[in-house]
């Protein structure tokens, strides 16, 4: 399926064509099928000056897409503070998802900015996992420690009746265990279940459409199992 002009241009970072396309007066918030547009794909790029263009535009900050993947939940997954910062400057909302997203990653200074700027440090996505929860499955030790540090619930469970502890001793992340076990966490055995559960988010994003793979979880099981490997749709 044929993307967009303005979209395709934006993923490619040629700023004289996107330029054009404005001019031209094409409509800066069309999107593919997946609910992209032309911000959200320029963000996720990292292409800092066709963000400004669009954003000059009147491209909408805080556009979703159907798997709730924004403009600055791809900033935040690349870590790309001075885009965040941006985007924070004209408007943009600290939405769950990417906290999770840049804790996921181990984006220590994203997650630094996403608190101070308000983002729920227990928020859930659709199975549960939390940005504790994440950063722990992936040994990103300094931003558990910041997590904890700003409230992080160390005894919140996921769909699959999972806590961070569980799946950082899971994932022989023995440091991280530690550093829950002194928050208040505790050691206890994975309830047994007729079929295991990986661990994805859906903020990894949602590259359903010719120019995004999509990696996230929403389309590949059912609300019943939820997953280990945990992908985030941003």
């Amino acid at each position: 399926m044929d993307q967009p002009e303005l979209i395709v241009a934006a993923k490619n970072g040629d700023e004289t064509e996107v330029a054009k396309l404005l001019k031209s007066k094409v409509d800066v918030n069309e999107t593919t099928s997946s609910g992209a547009n032309a911000l959200i794909v320029a963000s996720e790029k990292n292409h800092y000056n066709i963000v400004k263009l669009l954003v000059d535009a009147g491209a909408n900050l805080n556009s979703e897409t159907k798997m709730g993947g924004t403009a600055l939940n791809k900033a935040a997954e690349n870590g790309n503070i001075e885009l965040m910062q941006f985007l924070f400057d004209k408007g943009a909302e600290a939405g769950d998802m990417a906290l999770i997203v840049a804790a996921r990653v181990g984006n220590l200074e994203a997650v630094k900015l996403l608190i101070e700027k308000g983002a729920d440090v227990n928020a859930q996505q659709r199975w549960g996992h939390t940005a504790l929860m994440l950063s722990a499955k992936n040994g990103h030790h300094e931003v558990v420690k910041l997590l904890i540090a700003s409230g992080a619930n160390v005894k919140i469970r996921d769909k699959n009746g999972d806590t961070a502890m569980m799946i950082a001793t899971e994932n022989d992340q023995e440091d991280i265990a530690i550093l829950l076990k002194r928050a208040g966490a505790i050691t206890e055995k994975k309830p047994e279940k007729p079929k295991p559960a990986p661990i994805d988010i859906e903020d990894s994003d949602d590259q359903e459409d010719d120019m995004m793979d999509d990696s996230d979880v929403e389309d590949l099981v059912s609300d019943d199992d939820s997953p280990d490997e945990i992908d985030l749709d941003d």
